[in-house]
């Protein structure tokens, strides 16, 4: 399941893990069953622009959730699951900040490079 539609995030992931062959649910803040949705789901991948949005009644116990959203919540950085809540409640969870963040750059500095090698 992701949890947002954005162009940025939920869009591309939806369709490059449709192109892998998965069975991927878009969810977004106003799908009517929005916890029943996330909390069959094997794996949650959130980026819905809302801090804290997602508490650990939307999750099951063997739940991974990936927490891709970054939101400043009373002079914090947080993403849009509560962490602390649901950090024992799930089998895994990505922490915000530190989790995608690092990961993200990464592949951007490697794909970079890959374009200088294409422009040379």
């Amino acid at each position: 399941v992701i949890v947002g539609r954005s162009n940025i995030v939920g869009k591309p992931l939806s369709l490059l893990l449709l192109r892998e062959h998965s069975t991927v649910t878009v969810c977004h803040t106003r799908t009517a069953d929005l916890r029943g949705e996330t909390k069959r789901a094997d794996i949650v991948v959130v980026s819905a622009g809302k801090p804290k949005l997602l508490n650990e009644d939307y999750f099951n116990q063997d739940s991974i959730v990936i927490d891709v959203g970054i939101n400043l919540y009373q002079g914090k950085l947080c993403g849009d699951v509560d962490f602390d809540r649901v950090l024992n409640r799930v089998r895994a969870i990505t922490p915000v900040p530190g989790g995608v963040g690092p990961v993200t750059t990464v592949f951007l500095v490697k794909n970079l490079i890959t374009l200088l090698g294409l422009v040379k």
